[in-house]
């Protein structure tokens, strides 16, 4: 009985260590499971509130506005003038810290009168500005009333008219650039009749007060809300860009023109199929916009941002994209300048590719305007309508960890989620019908 007793002892005893051993695995597991969803989540956390982008004002003190204009000085100040809201067209000018954090109002009532749809250029040589057509009507209801003025001003409170009827055809929603000579060039624009647009070219070498015509009928098709962009640097360095824009229905297309914008070609890009093979198409990889922003920078890259789809995503009809172009790495050479020994003599070189960089922490719009500012080739956008109005904030494309971009990330995952899903029940109710 006492050998039984030892051994039942023993047993009870080893079965206790067993157990002890075992709770003590089992901690371990459950620390380190923890440990690491912990560390994972903090990861994905992180991740997704890395941003290319950075929030430099959520409400920058002037009111919410859309379809203004807006640049960046040689002294590092962001002008802001003009647009419209709901309810009224804006003839304010502004001036900001490129930090977003100081802003002034520096005339509330401008010599050039409230606008939307004009443009907006600085000479970075002399610092002067220039304000070019727009429409003095055209909100609530009322009649839109196209203008073909340029005013010129050297401080953003002071504006001068430098003429009161351009040669070209009134017109708001137009492109417009400043070249290194202080050149003026406009493209395009709607004239207030219909809903296509124009498509001639014009270039002013006085400031404005006088316009010659580089083209009247340019081979893109007459539209507006287009964008127009000038190129500071890379290797097709001053060539001129039309990006988009409508003519009645959305466009994805861009032109690139010589300097003078006397002569347009389309450009032709690549596409990759299925990961397996590409193709050479004259169309953009982003789909058909009006009213979005575009820039180029010093190192030759083209890029647009957001816009007005034609066709209602997510956050409806406004896009939050950012696409980019890069630059060629060398000029082209022509098949006769080539030695009759190059085998690829008969081979053309392969169009780029647009790149898709991200979808931004902010808000999909349109209306909105964008920069670069050449001292370090950062893009900036500010301003625009999305679907909740009229917006007051400035961003800069610069590396950032916010949180707030992951709340956006969330928000904008939740809105493409249902967007699916009202399409799967619509198209269930179709069938069922």
């Amino acid at each position: 009985m006492a050998l039984v007793e030892d051994t039942l002892n023993s047993d009870q005893d080893r079965v206790k260590m067993q157990k002890k051993k075992w709770r003590s695995r089992w901690r371990v597991f459950c620390c380190t499971f923890c440990t690491l969803l912990v560390s994972a989540l903090a990861v994905i956390v992180v991740i997704f509130a890395i941003s290319p982008w950075t929030e430099l004002c959520t409400d920058c003190g002037w009111s919410g506005r859309a379809y203004f204009g807006a640049t960046i000085t040689s002294g590092g100040r962001i002008i802001l003038l003009g647009g419209r809201d709901d309810s009224q067209n804006l003839g304010d000018v502004w001036s900001g810290s490129k930090d977003g954090q100081s802003w002034n109002r520096l005339v509330e009532y401008a010599d050039f009168g409230p606008r939307h749809g004009h443009a907006l250029l600085c000479d970075r040589n002399t610092g002067e500005l220039f304000v070019m057509g727009g429409d003095a009507g055209g909100v609530g209801g009322a009649a839109s009333v196209p203008l073909s003025d340029v005013w010129l001003s050297i401080d953003g409170k002071s504006w001068v008219q430098q003429t009161g009827a351009a040669p070209w055809a009134a017109r708001k929603f137009f492109g417009a650039v400043i070249d290194s000579q202080g050149r003026l060039y406009i493209a395009g624009g709607l004239s207030g009749h219909g809903s296509g647009g124009l498509n001639d070219v014009w270039r002013s070498q006085d400031k404005g007060v006088s316009w010659e015509a580089m083209s009247l009928a340019a081979p893109w098709s007459g539209r507006h809300s287009m964008t127009l962009v000038r190129m500071l640097g890379g290797m097709n360095k001053d060539k001129l860009y039309i990006l988009g824009g409508t003519d009645g229905f959305a466009h994805h297309d861009v032109w690139e023109g010589n300097p003078e914008g006397t002569s347009w070609e389309l450009m032709q890009f690549t596409h990759r199929r299925e990961s397996s093979y590409d193709s050479f198409e004259p169309r953009a990889s982003w789909s058909p916009r009006a009213s979005a922003a575009a820039v180029a920078d010093t190192k030759g890259l083209l890029k647009i941002f957001g816009g007005l789809l034609d066709e209602a995503g997510a956050e409806g009809f406004f896009s939050r994209e950012a696409w980019q172009l890069p630059s060629p790495e060398g000029p082209p050479t022509d098949w006769w300048a080539k030695q009759s020994s190059d085998n690829r003599l008969n081979v053309r070189s392969t169009p780029m590719e647009w790149v898709k960089n991200s979808d931004p922490p902010w808000a999909a719009r349109s209306g909105l305007q964008g920069f670069v500012d050449p001292a370090d080739d950062a893009a900036y956008i500010l301003g625009g309508q999305d679907t909740k109005g009229f917006k007051t904030d400035l961003w800069k494309e610069a590396f950032s960890i916010n949180f707030d971009n992951l709340y956006n990330m969330i928000e904008l995952m939740f809105l493409r989620l249902s967007a699916q899903s009202n399409v799967t029940s619509s198209n269930s109710t179709d069938a069922a019908a």
